[in-house]
Order: structure tokens, then sequence, then C-alpha cells
């Protein structure tokens, strides 16, 4: 996400790990909006945790008013929750908001999970030639609804060299500051029930002096191609 905002907006102001709904304003001069819903919220009790449908429910509303076509675009994907039954919501939520026409990129599985991390869950060679066939189906049910898919399970299966090491050991990519002159500060909103967060300085996400830079070439490499299918280039 944060790689996207930073193509779209020529620069990065706001950085922070982005476990909520969050609304990003102003950003190319003012002519787009991106909002961001992070699911599942696998920290909460079971009973507690919004369901998919209710997520992307809470990120359509948030986000309005929304245009039914192609300029308004959905990307959804997860290293290892997206499910099939997913894309089948999805469709469903769309045509329930009158949001049938917008453009949808399914990002796919990613590895991760398959290094040895104190303290997280890693995978079998069973569990991970078992995500392998969860991705082909996951592709062969994207391009069924008429969406867009990206492979990022093929472009990230080997490339385990290239993990930017954190607390999860899934991530391919790594934010850092950038010497470039800070412009305008991006503005964003966070949903009413977690402001609490924003009370607490020692919780503050958004530091103000800064621009940021994201690194990593094998995220670049999926991240230019999402790109690619939301701004194709005429021939």
């Amino acid at each position: 996400m944060y790689f996207l905002l930073e193509r779209v907006n020529s620069s990065l102001q706001v950085w922070g790990r982005s476990h909520d709904l969050q609304v990003y304003e102003y950003l190319n001069q003012d002519r787009t909006l991106v909002s961001y819903s992070y699911y599942p919220r696998f920290w909460e009790d079971k009973d507690q945790r919004p369901t998919f449908r209710q997520s992307l429910l809470q990120l359509i509303h948030r986000s309005r008013p929304l245009v039914n076509s192609k300029q308004t675009v959905l990307v959804v994907g997860g290293v290892q929750w997206l499910k099939v039954d997913h894309l089948r919501t999805v469709r469903e939520v769309l045509d329930r908001e009158s949001l049938s026409d917008v453009l949808v990129v399914v990002k796919s599985l990613g590895m991760g999970f398959h290094l040895p991390v104190d303290g997280i869950r890693s995978l079998s060679l069973r569990e991970i030639q078992d995500l392998y066939r969860q991705n082909q189906d996951i592709i062969t049910a994207a391009k069924h609804h008429g969406y867009e898919a990206i492979d990022t399970f093929s472009i990230t299966m080997g490339r385990f060299r290239d993990f930017l090491q954190g607390r999860c050991a899934c991530h391919f990519h790594q934010v850092e500051k950038s010497s470039r002159p800070s412009d305008p500060i991006t503005a964003s909103r966070t949903t009413p029930e977690l402001q609490s967060d924003a009370q607490h300085p020692e919780k503050e996400a958004w530091p103000r002096a800064s621009t940021y830079h994201v690194r990593g070439p094998v995220n670049q490499v999926y991240s230019e191609i999402l790109l690619s299918r939301l701004c194709p280039r005429n021939t």
C-alpha cells in the first residue's frame, strides 16, 4: 500500500504499521483518495472480529462518494488468508452497493511463514504445497468474476533471500526515511472506533517532520504489475 501511495503522490509523508481502517485524502494534487482496511483482525477474539463482509462494507462506506466505473478501484489481497469464498463476497457486496462496474484487482497469496522465527508459526512443506493449489483456485475464481489477478505467490515463492526480516517473516519491503524535502503533509483519517489510539502519543503513527521511501525489489515488481493493471497504457 505504501509503495502505491508513494508512486501516486510522488512522495510519502505518512507511514506507520496500519492494522486499522485508514483514509488518505488529497493525494495526487487532490485528485485521488485512497482507503485501506486491515483484515483479519487476528489479535481480537474470534467472536469479536468483524467478518470480511463487514470489513468490506465499512471500507466502502468510509470511502464514499464512489463512482460506479473503472475510475474506482478495489484491490483485494493478503499473504495467506484470502479464499475463493471471499471473491464471491466481493461480487455480492459490490452488486448490493451499486458498484458492479468498478475495477477489482486480486493480489493472490504470497510466501511467508516458511522460515523459522521465534514466536511465529511456520509452514511445513505439505502446507506450502496446499497453498500453491489454493493460490491457483483463487486466480481461476478471480478471472471467472472478471477481476484482474496478480499471481504474487509465483513471484515470491523462490525469493526467500529477499525477505526484509520483521516479526512475521512475510514482508518483502521496508520503509526508510528519505533525504528528499518534505512536501505538504498528506492528511489521513482514522475510523471513529479507532481514534482512542490517536489520543496516546506513544502510539502516534504519522510523524510530521520526515518523508519516507519504500524499498524492496520483490515488492516493487508486483506493485508495478498492479499499477500497470490500474493504469494501462494505450498503444
